[in-house]
């Protein structure tokens, strides 16, 4: 069966992308306005990489996701070093609370926006809490903007993700303007789960398109749809909600 998402009907499929529930500051703001990251808590970070603006999360079938229905989360996040060995930070498997899933069970599948600022934050600050990261690995992951856009893919369950290539991908996978369909631009490149040490899908896509910025705000929200053999997901995020203090954080 592959990997895939549908909406509830027929076919028994559960598609939901969750609405941010974080409760709002004295202030009226959220934490990620309100305080700089070196002030977040882990709850904090955790929050942002799981359920804020820059996360989406969809409920998928445990049977479409792969054979093995007992979670492989990764040890950990490692936020200072995305590939190879030398995994360095947090465990996620608090995040879904369940370390087992029956064929018919619903198991969470987080779409985040990996290059963002404020995800990259967010593990840098977990790896600050939970590894005593030198200030300076931090700071020097933040200054390293990806080139590309990229999108990462993690949960428990996972194998269906090392099924597929970028050939697989390539043609049906992409960021589009939801406002401007015409604004569309294509995977350039996938790294799956199992060649990264934090166990992430990781799709990356030109930040450019006809020599100018892919996306803007007139933009309004961006769709990544991603299809293969064995994938079929898709989420939206809207961009006025995904600012840092001088622009958009993508």
């Amino acid at each position: 069966m592959g990997c895939s998402t549908h909406r509830l009907g027929r076919l028994g499929w559960l598609a939901l992308l969750l609405v941010s529930g974080v409760a709002l500051s004295a202030s009226g703001k959220e934490f990620w306005e309100s305080k700089p990251f070196t002030q977040w808590t882990e709850e904090d970070a955790m929050k942002m990489l799981a359920d804020s603006p820059w996360t989406r999360t969809v409920s998928v079938l445990a049977g479409t996701l792969g054979i093995d229905q007992t979670a492989q989360w990764p040890k950990d996040l490692p936020s200072l070093s995305t590939t190879g060995a030398g995994r360095e930070t947090a465990s996620l498997a608090g995040m879904a609370g369940k370390n087992s899933y029956g064929t018919a069970d619903f198991a969470p599948v987080y779409i985040s926006w990996l290059s963002s600022g404020k995800i990259r934050q967010a593990l840098g600050r977990l790896a600050q809490l939970r590894s005593q990261a030198p200030e300076a690995q931090v700071r020097k992951l933040l200054d390293q903007r990806p080139a590309d856009y990229q999108i990462a893919i993690f949960g428990p369950l996972m194998s269906c993700f090392n099924d597929v290539s970028l050939e697989d991908l390539k043609e049906k996978t992409y960021l589009v303007s939801k406002k401007d369909k015409s604004k569309k631009v294509f995977l350039k490149n996938y790294a799956a789960p199992m060649d990264r040490s934090d166990y992430m899908a990781v799709f990356a896509f030109e930040r450019q398109l006809n020599g100018k910025p892919a996306f803007g705000p007139e933009d309004q929200e961006v769709e990544f749809a991603a299809q293969g053999k064995k994938v079929f997901l898709k989420a939206s995020f809207k961009l006025a909600k995904m600012v840092d203090a001088r622009d958009l954080d993508l």
